[in-house]
């Protein structure tokens, strides 16, 4: 999914024609901490677009529980993030608005172009002879997040919500063999335990 969106968004602001000097995926976190100590490596990569996965949560689906031993079926909830970072050096108003006279770009535009290009995409993927849906549900813009204002450099998040559905490896042909079973056997009754029930407890 996050290659269709840095494909989505290449085509539309990258490339020979595009803006984007950068559009690619990205694993770490983007805050201001993060962006101060990254930004001499990042600035000459700007106007720069960063895709990632954000986090996501399981549910089965459907809701009842599968034949024992079955491969249960998840719906993963998820969010993927678009992070629209400017470094226009004449203004913290550029960096957000654009230059004036449209010599520039800000993160406010690229905003907007990444709400254009990705909302309501769903993408696929060939495997062998078959088209194969990797997100079932469109992708759902889900508001923007201020990330940072820092000299020289503005960013903001733009969040995306979307689903896709996986399933448990099928595990009722073989089962994991026990090599050793420890029991731990532990006396009820010991020295400063006033009232204790005789007998032994096993951990």
């Amino acid at each position: 999914i996050e290659d269709g969106m840095i494909q989505v968004l290449t085509e539309a602001v990258g490339g020979t024609d595009g803006y984007a000097r950068t559009i690619e995926t990205y694993s770490g976190d983007l805050d201001a901490e993060t962006l101060r100590s990254f930004i001499e490596e990042l600035t000459p990569r700007f106007p720069l677009f960063l895709v990632c996965y954000t986090d996501g949560e399981d549910e089965l689906d459907p809701p009842t529980a599968p034949v024992f031993g079955e491969p249960r079926i998840f719906q993963h909830k998820c969010t993927f993030t678009v992070f629209c970072c400017s470094d226009d050096a004449r203004s913290e108003k550029a960096r957000r608005r654009g230059a004036t006279g449209g010599n520039g770009v800000g993160v406010y535009k690229m905003i907007a172009d990444t709400r254009q290009a990705l909302a309501g995409r769903l993408f696929q993927k060939q495997v062998e002879n078959e088209e194969v849906l990797l997100n079932n549900q469109p992708l759902k813009f889900d508001g923007n997040e201020f990330v940072a204002r820092l000299p020289g450099l503005t960013a903001y998040a733009v969040h995306f919500e979307t689903a896709f559905k996986s399933i448990e490896p099928d595990r009722r042909q073989t089962g994991m063999p026990v090599v050793e079973l420890i029991i731990t056997v532990v006396p009820r009754m010991t020295a400063g335990s006033p009232g204790a029930l005789p007998g032994v407890e096993v951990e």
